[in-house]
């Protein structure tokens, strides 16, 4: 260690040296590393926040600035440096994260009434639950809001309140948002609260069918408030937890699990699956398990064999609404997020999911499915249901024409009765009306996933029938399913208002002088003098530009409140709710795999040994007792 003194001769002198604390000096390659060197600049910052928009996180965002700017050392700072300045903005709002949420809120529905928001807080001002929907999330409701999947499975804040959306499916088989909420606890209380709000956001239409996941206090809370609603329990949250409930032997048997599958999603009759249960029961010793017999106890509520006579509840089957619910907003929400930061990847999810329905609509209304036969039945099926209903459709037509052929046939005055066979090896009986063309089938294929089935494809073709009956096209399947306007029970147009800040003639401006900015980079990067051309260029207009409007350093207030999109309040009404876990995660049963990473943490934390802190300088004394780094200091 050196010290040195500026004296009035232009000189320096050398008033301290201490030779055990001498080092080398920093290597060039390490020189960006230096605290001084170091800064968190205006790109880092815009990047870090467009990545935290995206629902990508720092550690991403941060090697994407390394490739972008050629290099580490070319960033300006370290991960660490950047992983500060987030964790900054978290200190920032800690205590008006919940004011900022609600105030964020209602804000939108101040600027557009069909936005529809509640939020309750306790005797102490915290934040206890909130629930919103906006404008395309009741609309979404009014069309396909049949059938309802509400999950409770998310814990995705640093408060550890739940969140559990109400999703519906669309007329391309996808994964529709109706609303959402926040919930501190999963008591009666809680979920009845939340299912009233959710009820008068709809204009107090219920549900024909809601699915959720295996919850006492929420099934008492349906009870008392959906009257006329079907409740039935997902089945994807009931056979993922199979692995957990077998021994290590049945886990890994393939055969088992086939069964067992095959055993819940083909019965077509509660006969028989209670016949084919019980005997995969005793096939593998689980004839006494207390699990399945609780789930055998309960298979009216889960088994779609016990409710085929309830519309559409084969929709379940097609994709398992909570499984792809559940993967969809992992996504993008992950956990320990404050709630402005939870607010802005939850619009971003949001914001996706209705992008890929607009670019399903825009395949379905401007091109066409290619057609496999000359039936006219099939054309007219092309132009009416969206693609991906189109090609069940065809499925199903297809197998008309392959497979289906007539074993008997009645005649008694205007109704057919036909028995039809096919390659299920099972014999369906089909009734016909030839006056008034409805057309009924066994298998009940119609009634449960809403497609005509190749039975009753086969009987009207035989009927000479070359377009569907427009009771075979059901309103939610149609191309323009969603052209018409609709209005809330109180009147309200439920459509989406242009509330961005930025004037759309001026994001054009941005978008186009950003990306051929970027075009010329890419072009010049590889020479020197075009480079040196276009930097000269760039910063000659940045002379200009700052002419014109004189540059204004920013507060980091200023900039985590336009991160937020929202201002940082001076005085804090609603404070965070307390951390406080939800009923399901404590009384989450482990599994193998959770097991085995518990006990590998636990074996890491008995052989690490903590090991006293050095003096970082002599490498010798203990740090805080160090003598040495003082020596020769006056």
């Amino acid at each position: 260690m050196i010290a040195l003194k500026w004296t009035k001769e232009s000189k320096y002198i050398i008033t301290t040296f201490v030779e055990e604390h001498t080092h080398a000096l920093v290597s060039p390659n390490k020189q960006h590393l230096i605290r001084s060197n170091r800064e968190v600049g205006e790109k880092v910052k815009i990047t870090l926040f467009n990545f935290h928009r995206a629902s990508i996180g720092t550690s991403d965002a941060y090697r994407f600035l390394r490739v972008g700017l050629g290099g580490f050392e070319n960033v300006g700072c370290t991960l660490r440096d950047l992983q500060n300045y987030h964790g900054k903005l978290r200190c920032l709002i800690k205590s008006s994260d919940a004011q900022m949420f609600v105030d964020q809120l209602s804000r939108k529905a101040l600027a557009n009434p069909a936005f529809y928001f509640d939020y309750i807080i306790d005797e102490k001002g915290r934040l206890v639950h909130a629930f919103w929907a906006d404008a395309t999330c009741r609309k979404n409701y009014a069309h396909f809001g049949d059938l309802v999947s509400f999950d409770s499975t998310y814990s995705t804040n640093e408060y550890n309140m739940i969140f559990t959306p109400f999703t519906g499916i669309n007329h391309h088989k996808a994964n529709v948002l109706f609303g959402a909420a926040l919930l501190s606890n999963e008591k009666i209380d809680s979920y009845t609260w939340l299912f009233k709000t959710f009820l008068n956001a709809m204009g107090g239409v219920e549900p024909a069918v809601i699915i959720t996941d295996e919850d006492a206090s929420m099934k008492i809370a349906i009870q008392n408030v959906f009257l006329t609603s079907v409740h039935r329990l997902c089945m994807w949250h009931i056979l993922r937890k199979v692995p957990d409930k077998v021994g290590p032997n049945l886990k890994e048997d393939d055969d088992f699990h086939a069964s067992l599958s095959l055993c819940v999603w083909s019965c077509e009759t509660p006969e028989e699956f209670e016949d084919r249960w019980a005997r995969i029961m005793i096939q593998y010793g689980l004839k006494n398990h207390e699990w399945f017999a609780g789930r055998f106890d309960i298979r009216s509520s889960w088994v779609p064999a016990y409710f085929r006579d309830i519309p559409l509840s084969g929709l379940l089957r097609t994709t398992s609404r909570s499984e792809s619910a559940n993967s969809y907003f992992s996504r993008f929400i992950g956990f320990k997020h404050a709630l402005v930061e939870f607010w802005l990847r939850f619009d971003t999810a949001l914001e996706d999911q209705r992008h890929k329905e607009l670019e399903a609509n825009n395949v379905t209304l401007h091109t066409t499915p290619i057609l496999k036969t000359s039936w006219g039945m099939e054309k007219h099926g092309s132009e009416l249901f969206t693609h991906e209903v189109f090609e069940e459709f065809q499925q199903e037509l297809l197998a008309a024409r392959e497979y289906c052929v007539f074993e008997s046939m009645q005649k008694d005055g205007d109704l057919k009765i036909m028995r039809v066979a096919d390659n299920s090896k099972k014999v369906r009986l089909v009734q016909l009306n030839t006056s008034t063309m409805f057309t009924s089938c066994s298998c009940m294929l119609f009634g449960t996933h809403g497609i005509p089935c190749r039975h009753i494809i086969h009987a009207l073709r035989s009927a000479k029938i070359d377009e569907l009956p427009s009771m075979y096209v059901l309103r939610r399947f149609r191309k323009d399913c969603k052209r018409e306007s609709v209005l809330s029970a109180d009147g309200i147009l439920l459509e989406e208002r242009a509330n961005s800040p930025v004037n759309p003639v001026l994001q054009k401006l941005i978008s186009d002088t950003s990306n051929k900015i970027e075009s010329l980079f890419v072009q010049a990067k590889n020479s020197l003098d075009a480079m040196q051309i276009l930097r000269d260029g760039v910063f000659a207009l940045g002379d200009r530009i700052s002419d014109m409007i004189p540059a204004k350093e920013l507060s980091r207030t200023k900039e985590f409140e336009d991160f937020l999109g929202c201002p940082i309040p001076m005085q804090v009404e609603i404070h965070p709710p307390n951390d406080i876990r939800s009923k399901g995660r404590i009384k989450r049963i482990k599994g193998h795999a959770d097991k085995g990473r518990q006990q590998n943490k636990n074996e890491q934390r008995k052989k690490k040994v903590l090991q006293p802190r050095r003096c970082s300088t002599c490498k010798k004394n203990l740090k805080e007792k160090c003598t040495d780094m003082h020596a020769g200091q006056p």
